[in-house]
C-alpha cells in the first residue's frame, strides 16, 4: 500500500488519535464509517475498534499497542475489558497517569521506554506486549514514543537521534532506524505519522521530500492522494 494523506477533525496530527498494529487499529469513538473504512484499507486490517480512553479521543497519546496487546493508563479497566472482548488480545490498565504513547516506542519485537519509567510499569509492558523492554532517550529527550514511529519493518525517528540511541533501538526492535521529519519539519514524527507493516497515513502538510523519506524507510509505494 502507498502512504496516504489523512486528517481527523480537520487536524493533520493523525498520530494523536490513531493506533495501528499489524493485527488491528484503534480509532476514536465517533469516527465516521467512511474514515474507518479508509483506514482499514490503508493498514490492510480487518479489525478497527472505536473507543475513547479516559473519555478522550487522544488514543495515540494515552495508549500503546502491538499485535499482542494494548496498554492503557490508570482508571481504564472498562476500556481494557472492552478491548479484550472485542479484539481477543491482552489489554491492561496500569497504575500510572503517564501519557504512554509519548513515552514508549514499540513494535512486535521489542519496546523502548523513557528512562524515568517505573520498573513495575516497564515489566508490565513487557508482559502484555510480549517483548523485550529497554530504557533509552531519543535526541537526548524522554519522549521516545513521540520522537519515533515503529513498525515490524523499520523505525522513522527524530533527526537529532544520537548514534548510541539509534544502535540500541535497532538492537531492541530488530529493524533499521531511519531519520526525518513530518508535516513541514516537525521532528516529533509520531504526531503526524501512523504506520504498520503494510501501510500508513501521514498528516496533510507533509512535504514531498518527507513523504519520499517515509516511504523509502518503510518500503511503501509512492502514490499519494
Amino acid at each position: 500500500m502507498p502512504l496516504e494523506y489523512f486528517q481527523y477533525l480537520s487536524n493533520p496530527n493523525v498520530g494523536l488519535y490513531i493506533v495501528a498494529t499489524d493485527r488491528f487499529i484503534l480509532v476514536p469513538e465517533g469516527m465516521s464509517d467512511s474514515k474507518v473504512k479508509f483506514l482499514k484499507r490503508c493498514f490492510e486490517v480487518e479489525d478497527a475498534l472505536r473507543i475513547r480512553i479516559r473519555g478522550s479521543k487522544l488514543l495515540g497519546v494515552l495508549s500503546i499497542a502491538n499485535s499482542n496487546g494494548v496498554v492503557l493508563p490508570e482508571g481504564c479497566e472498562h476500556e481494557a475489558r472492552f478491548i479484550r472482548e472485542q479484539l481477543g488480545v491482552e489489554a491492561v490498565s496500569l497504575p500510572t497517569y503517564i501519557a504512554l504513547g509519548n513515552r514508549v516506542l514499540t513494535n512486535d519485537r521489542g519496546a523502548v521506554v523513557d528512562l524515568k519509567m517505573p520498573e513495575s510499569i516497564a515489566e508490565a509492558i513487557e508482559d502484555v506486549l510480549d517483548v523485550e523492554v529497554e530504557y533509552s532517550t531519543i535526541a537526548g529527550l524522554p519522549y521516545v514514543g513521540s520522537s519515533a514511529v515503529a513498525s515490524n519493518k523499520a523505525v522513522y525517528a527524530h533527526p537529532g537521534i544520537r548514534s548510541d540511541e539509534l544502535s540500541l533501538i535497532e538492537k531492541v526492535l530488530k529493524v533499521p532506524v531511519h531519520t526525518g521529519t513530518v508535516v513541514n519539519g516537525l521532528p516529533y514524527v509520531k504526531v503526524g505519522l501512523v504506520v504498520n507493516s503494510r501501510g500508513g497515513v501521514v498528516g496533510r502538510g507533509t512535504l514531498g521530500d518527507e513523504l519520499l523519506a517515509i516511504s523509502q524507510a518503510f518500503g511503501f509505494g509512492e502514490s499519494y492522494e
